[in-house]
């Protein structure tokens, strides 16, 4: 996509990314998607979780929260969103582009997506499938992998980056990441591929 836009990418402080998780995310989440703050915190402490910004004028436009597990070289996409006023103008994808190219010396982005066959409602059916398409055209490939995580059933996709295979063995790529972001005994019970 080709655009006049001066887009950036900025990684955040953990003090800047507390201040888009409380201003934005509760906006653009559902409440029983977002973990509480101390959560990301004690990741972020640990080396493996950060957030990026995506600017224009310094006028924040998307961000992107994400898991990193050295031992796979992969990134989970925890959260990812257009800010609510610059929906539909192309700033997801131009923001996709970035986190592509700034990430291209991980594997591989898993991304989690709803899954379709789980909706309760065409609308509900429609957003997910739209969901899809987006990703796809910004070079999110799906995968045959599918889990269930909290109670939500997900289909897996993966943007392949150093490693154009990303996509093999991803169920235990995501184990992998869980694994770090949970104890034990709440992976057990939150966490199964299907």
């Amino acid at each position: 996509m080709s655009s006049t836009r001066n887009i950036y990418i900025k990684p955040l402080t953990l003090y800047e990314a507390k201040a888009v998780y409380i201003g934005n995310a509760h906006r653009d989440f559902p409440s029983n998607e977002l973990k509480p703050f101390s959560m990301i915190e004690r990741l972020w402490n640990r080396g493996c979780y950060n957030g990026y910004g995506f600017y224009e004028a310094d006028i924040l436009r998307a961000y992107a929260f994400l898991m990193a597990d050295g031992s796979t070289n992969m990134l989970l996409v925890d959260y990812f969103a257009v800010c609510e006023n610059a929906r539909g103008k192309g700033y997801g994808t131009e923001a996709l582009a970035l986190l592509k190219e700034t990430c291209m010396e991980r594997n591989g982005i898993i991304f989690e997506v709803e899954d379709e066959d789980s909706a309760k409602s065409e609308e509900e059916i429609l957003i997910r499938r739209r969901r899809i398409a987006f990703y796809e055209k910004c070079g999110v490939v799906m995968t045959n992998v599918r889990s269930h995580v909290f109670g939500v059933d997900y289909r897996l996709m993966v943007m392949p980056l150093a490693d154009r295979d990303a996509g093999e063995g991803i169920g235990e790529k995501l184990t992998s990441l869980y694994k770090l972001m949970l104890p034990k005994w709440e992976f057990d019970s939150v966490f199964r591929l299907r």
